[in-house]
């Protein structure tokens, strides 16, 4: 399996409708009035690690915030500038490895949204990131992660499992617990007629309590955990892990 599978175009644009059904653009834009309420205000200047397409970027934009949208793959990218320009939609659009990327004392608000954090393989790069995320945010400001815990996937997690597409297409998907379960690693199997594309990935996986404690290494003063964008606790039946840490 490649470790840096993120950087392949090849792989968004085999699969980007698998990944970015327009219901995932739909129900991204329900979650912004519960991000706002979850960091208390509507932040002016925000960074959207991950940005992918803009499912989050867009709906953020035109509430009147200034978004910086960031990911590494072109390809995305260049999704997100269409669906911009179609919308009128002023975004400050930027293709750089989420690592690398400084501007130190200047976001209101950090997003990382729908599994978007934990993609490197070595975990310091992981931390580094958050570490990376405590610099770029001012005083007052705030990092949102929006992932999928570790309880929810072992109680969920099934060996195989498909899906059918109204074009006839069939996505099959073989997920699978790693690394003394602090990795997940997936195959995709992407069934066109006769023709078959095929994909693996994986990124790191976390504990409410694993998260929160890596938000504190990288500096944060307070975290707090949520388990959906209902303002839910985030225990055993939590279907999300949703990390608020502020400086």
């Amino acid at each position: 399996m490649n470790d840096n599978w993120f950087f392949d175009d090849q792989l968004w644009q085999d699969f980007y409708d698998c990944m970015f059904s327009a219901e995932d653009f739909q129900r991204a834009a329900q979650q912004v009035d519960p991000l706002f309420a979850y960091i208390g205000c509507i932040p002016d200047r925000i960074l959207d690690l991950g940005c992918g397409p803009g499912r989050h970027a867009i709906p953020l934009a035109q509430r009147g915030c200034r978004v910086t949208a960031l990911d590494s793959s072109s390809y995305l990218l260049d999704k997100l500038r269409a669906e911009a320009a179609r919308s009128s939609i002023k975004l400050n659009i930027q293709q750089s490895d989420m690592r690398e990327y400084s501007k130190p004392g200047h976001f209101d608000l950090i997003t990382s949204m729908w599994t978007s954090f934990g993609y490197f393989e070595d975990e310091q790069d992981n931390l580094a990131l958050l570490e990376q995320c405590y610099k770029n945010l001012n005083q007052a400001g705030t990092l949102l992660i929006d992932t999928v815990g570790k309880e929810y996937l072992a109680r969920n997690i099934q060996p195989v499992h498909a899906r059918d597409y109204p074009d006839g297409r069939i996505l099959i998907e073989r997920p699978l617990l790693n690394d003394n379960m602090t990795r997940v690693s997936i195959e995709w199997l992407l069934i066109d007629g006769e023709q078959v594309k095929r994909t693996e990935f994986s990124h790191a996986i976390y504990s409410g309590v694993e998260l929160a404690d890596r938000l504190h290494d990288a500096g944060f003063s307070e975290v707090v955990l949520y388990g959906d964008w209902d303002a839910g606790d985030y225990d055993i039946e939590a279907e999300r892990l949703i990390a608020i840490a502020r400086k």
